[in-house]
């Protein structure tokens, strides 16, 4: 499939080029397009001191080429551990024609020209691909030109490949380095032809992460790394109980202990908890000072919320939303599922260091969302957009707990009482876990009816949720849009206790539930649920919102992948969950086996995914299956519990992350061949993860998992 996409680009005058070489030192200046607009790329390789900046060409810095060969792609997005700083570059690097070994990457700051650098619901790849396509062809065509110019040819007599560009007739050759300074003099085309995905050679090979090497060697760069001259160290210690605000506090007491340079509440900052800072020469003294910190709250109408109390208010909320009657001669299923609050419980704790200097706040940030944590900053302190710059350092993980952002103001807000001094901010352990934005707790209340052959005739789903946290639940959505009849009523908990996104919202909780409930009903049906699901599927109405036959195509490669149906002893057994996200096809199987005692073991996890183009295979590879790991952690042994308004879950030993001893050996993972565009990958894989292993759990016990998480329930059969 040839793609002749093209893409306008404003034509750049030669002035304004040698202007940009000048800088340069002899690079090369890109124009590219983004979203449909022109925007400029400028190769800053060699920057010559004492030069004044060129104020027309702050634009998208995507390609930069020096006279040594060398190709500097910026990564505009936030790395976390998802790929995304490799494989943005490598899809460049595809256009542009050039081995990925002359490649070097660096990470792109805030800057409105990069275009969305939001790295949330799994959309870096989707909403940048074109444009990073068009990057690495604008620049590829300059290139070309420079050489046919040279040479007296035709460019469309010239052919490029390993950043060479060669005109066969005339057997000559140029490299892009030896280019690159003629080519700034020349101007941009006004339209870029991409190449045809069947002629890709870098795109869907497997490619180390760019900085691999330095993670292994313990390099500074996560946010929490950052070391400024004269950096100064400070937590924030807010209320337990959400939502409540800072009465008294022993100041002086915590003031006098070792290192301590300061210690004051802060309050009333637009989206700023009041609460109480404290700032000393290390980490480690602000921390030990901080433990003797003693603060009277106004704790606030939160104190009052409990998780018993959200139940009891639950099952109120579901009969209020009470089925209608199933149709006459239906035996009626129904059940039950709940699962809990979640934090995010990232590695690296929430930190920011933030820096007021001649009036501008320059901060260092392990965000999701930059524009986010500077919009906050803004609006809290009054400062203009040109007045707070945000430098976005590598995230130790993320799954959308950092795309709030509120350790961006609150850094910030200390800084502004210590001008000229670097502020580097970091959370304790119990402060990431009792002031996270949690993935909201929810109710499942099902009911169906199955007709005198099996078949599901009505499908009823009364949904309860935090008021305010993501995700719902929809009647188009599989399986209720292959259910005639099917109904979704939701109900809100009342709010007040901070829910976010947490991996793949929404259907992280939701997928556990409907697909769990599904493998009920095909056993209540007295059908095997592979051929049950499968006639569902069959029965879904054409949409261009969901593709029955691609979820058909990976549910029956999954099972064929984990040898479904093969006779298995007592205590082992098979399950199998279905998902369809960010555009994404997945299905998983799980097999595990499950003691007399009651002790689980997972031994294999197989998925098959439809994500459309794979730009990298390894980190690919590595986001299914850290997403089903990371599925079948908080499943296995996570909660948030709420005890008086505030979290009872504050450190690791109440909130047991997945272990080695308890990781299935086996993470398969399949990918259907696809030229299509790149859907998201980050997410999807998460949530039928959970699912496949609670239904392989029923297979092999017969006890039926309808409360997260399992290692509350007791697995023992006899």
């Amino acid at each position: 499939m040839s793609d002749d996409s093209n893409v306008g680009a404003s034509a750049i005058d030669r002035r304004q080029f040698i202007k940009i070489s000048a800088l340069a030192g002899g690079g090369l200046l890109v124009a590219s397009g983004f979203d449909g607009a022109a925007h400029l790329a400028v190769a800053q390789a060699a920057p010559t001191a004492g030069l004044p900046p060129v104020a027309d060409f702050a634009p998208n810095v995507f390609v930069s080429i020096a006279p040594s060969g060398v190709v500097t792609l910026v990564a505009p997005n936030s790395e976390m551990g998802q790929g995304i700083k490799t494989s943005l570059p490598m899809i460049i690097a595809e256009e542009l024609d050039v081995k990925w070994e002359q490649v070097a990457v660096v990470q792109g700051d805030l800057n409105p020209a990069y275009g969305r650098q939001f790295s949330v619901g799994s959309g870096s790849t989707v909403a940048n691909f074109v444009a990073m396509r068009r990057a690495g062809a604008a620049a590829r065509a300059v290139l070309v030109e420079a050489a046919a110019l040279e040479w007296n040819v035709s460019a469309s007599e010239c052919t490029t490949a390993d950043g060479v560009v060669t005109h066969a007739a005339s057997k000559r050759t140029a490299t892009y380095g030896s280019l690159a300074t003629k080519a700034a003099l020349l101007p941009t085309p006004a339209n870029v032809t991409l190449k045809d995905p069947r002629t890709f050679r870098l795109l869907g090979t497997r490619i180390p992460g760019v900085d691999n090497r330095k993670i292994v060697k313990g390099a500074p760069l996560f946010g929490i790394d950052v070391t400024l001259p004269g950096m100064l160290y400070a937590t924030y210690t807010k209320c337990p109980v959400f939502g409540g605000e800072v009465a008294s506090a022993n100041l002086d007491v915590v003031k006098a202990k070792p290192g301590v340079r300061d210690a004051f509440v802060l309050s009333g900052i637009a989206g700023l908890p009041s609460g109480v800072a404290v700032v000393a020469d290390s980490t480690w003294n602000a921390f030990s000072a901080t433990k003797a910190l003693k603060v009277q709250w106004n704790e606030g109408p939160q104190v009052a919320q409990s998780s018993v109390e959200m139940a009891e208010q639950a099952v109120a909320l579901a009969k209020a939303n009470a089925p209608v009657s199933l149709p006459p001669g239906a035996r009626a299923v129904e059940a039950v599922y709940h699962y809990p609050f979640l934090a995010h419980a990232t590695l690296e704790p929430q930190n920011c260091t933030a820096w007021l200097k001649d009036g501008v706040m320059e901060m260092w940030t392990p965000t999701q969302i930059p524009s986010s944590g500077q919009g906050l900053v803004m609006k809290g302190l009054g400062l203009a957009a040109k007045d707070v710059k945000v430098h976005i350092t590598r995230l130790g993980g993320g799954f959308g707990r950092r795309g709030s952002n509120e350790f961006s103001i609150e850094a910030a807000a200390i800084a502004q009482k210590f001008a000229g001094t670097p502020i580097k901010l970091t959370w304790t352990r119990e402060q990431d876990f009792a002031h996270d934005n949690y993935r909201s707790n929810g109710w499942h209340f099902f009911s169906a009816g199955l007709d005198r052959n099996g078949a599901v005739v009505a499908m009823h789903d009364a949904y309860i949720k935090m008021l305010g946290g993501p995700g719902e639940m929809s009647v188009t959505g599989f399986p209720f849009n292959a259910i005639p009849g099917s109904e979704v009523l939701s109900g809100k908990l009342r709010g007040g206790i901070p829910t976010g996104y947490w991996r793949a919202p929404g259907d992280n909780g939701n997928v556990w539930a409907t697909q769990s409930f599904m493998d009920e009903l095909a056993h209540a049906a007295g059908k095997e649920p592979l051929a049950f699901t499968l006639d569902l599927l069959a029965t879904v109405p054409a949409s261009p919102k969901f593709d029955a036959n691609k979820m058909i195509a990976v549910l029956k490669l999954a099972t064929e992948k984990a040898t479904w149906g093969q006779q298995r002893p007592r205590g082992e057994g098979q399950g199998f969950a279905i998902c369809f996200a960010n555009n994404a096809y997945v299905a998983i199987v799980a097999d595990v086996a499950v003691s007399q005692a009651g002790a689980l073991t997972i031994k294999k996890l197989t998925a098959a995914v439809d994500a459309g183009t794979i730009v990298n295979l390894s980190g690919a590879e590595a986001q299914v299956q850290g997403s089903m790991l990371d599925g079948i952690s908080a499943a296995w042994f996570q909660k948030v519990t709420i005890e008086r308004g505030a979290a009872a879950q504050t450190n690791f030993n109440k909130y047991p992350m997945l272990r080695m001893n308890h990781a299935p050996p086996i993470v398969d993972v399949h990918f259907i061949p696809s030229s299509a565009p790149p859907t998201g990958l980050g997410e999807p894989a998460l949530p039928p993860a959970a699912p496949a292993v609670c239904n392989a759990i029923f297979a092999a016990t017969g006890k039926r998992i309808r409360t997260l998480p399992v290692a509350d329930d007791t697995l023992k059969w006899t």
